[in-house]
């Protein structure tokens, strides 16, 4: 996975993970999911669901340790015996209430608001599949995460965004390599580890001082520069999304594409 291509490559590859993922979770959903009675189908549908989370997670951490360790033995600073961290155990009590609440919940809250049960189970749908990916692709983004902070010769890391990226993660991509050491008070960029559901960015570690920025994020740094002049805090974030929303996502050419 070595090369310029690598982080972009790599993104793409958890990509296809969370697709997968989405399929089958969108499968068993509409298998076993009743919805002329909720709570009694619900046990079933939970208990196909969540070994698919896990075994998700669990493939989304692996690919970030190979990962990792490529764009180490790349830098050339592979000649330690360092190894990846893992991701922080998925708690069964965390699973099974992000799967109540955008399942069974979110589908009787459809109903609540006049959606027919097909509406419904579609709402449903979507927001089961936000959070089963969220909570898979977590698995690798804290074996980045976990592995950039303990690494010594790890020197930060940058945000990688997906072909079409909200405000908040253009404005976080826009940042470029984030440094262990740098100072972040006061830039409304500041946590760039954050994610969301439906989220496609991935971090990408950085093993030098003059980390060249990834994809379009340095044109997401002028174009932070030029809308946020004379803006602070709230007021920066503000302007930015006003911009992204009206003119910026649609001018933004992602690396995916031609």
């Amino acid at each position: 996975m070595a090369g310029p291509e690598a982080p972009q490559r790599y993104r793409r590859i958890q990509a296809l993970a969370a697709a997968r993922l989405a399929q089958q979770v969108l499968q068993v959903w509409r298998e076993l999911m009743n919805p002329s009675k909720v709570d009694a189908s619900w046990s079933a549908v939970r208990a196909a669901l969540t070994p698919l989370v896990r075994q998700a997670r669990e493939q989304s951490a692996a690919l970030a340790g190979t990962a990792y360790m490529d764009a180490r033995h790349d830098a050339g600073v592979d000649g330690d015996d360092f190894t990846v961290e893992g991701p922080l155990p998925l708690l069964a009590k965390r699973l099974e209430s992000a799967l109540d609440v955008t399942g069974p919940v979110e589908f009787k809250k459809a109903i609540a608001a006049g959606k027919t049960p097909q509406q419904a189970m579609d709402a449903a749908a979507v927001r089961l599949v936000g959070s089963t990916q969220y909570l898979a692709l977590e698995g690798g983004r804290q074996v980045m995460q976990r592995s950039i902070e303990v690494d010594e010769q790890a020197t930060g890391w940058a945000r990688v965004t997906d072909a079409d990226p909200c405000a908040w993660c253009a404005m976080l991509a826009s940042r470029g390599p984030v440094y262990k050491s740098a100072k972040t008070a006061g830039d409304p960029r500041k946590g760039g580890n954050r994610y969301h559901d439906h989220c496609g960015c991935q971090a990408w570690p950085a093993f030098t001082n003059d980390e060249p920025f990834i994809g379009v994020a340095e044109q997401l740094y002028d174009d932070w520069l030029r809308e946020t002049r004379g803006r602070g805090g709230k007021h920066a974030v503000n302007a930015f999304r006003r911009w992204w929303e009206s003119e910026g996502r649609a001018s933004y050419t992602a690396p995916d594409r031609p």
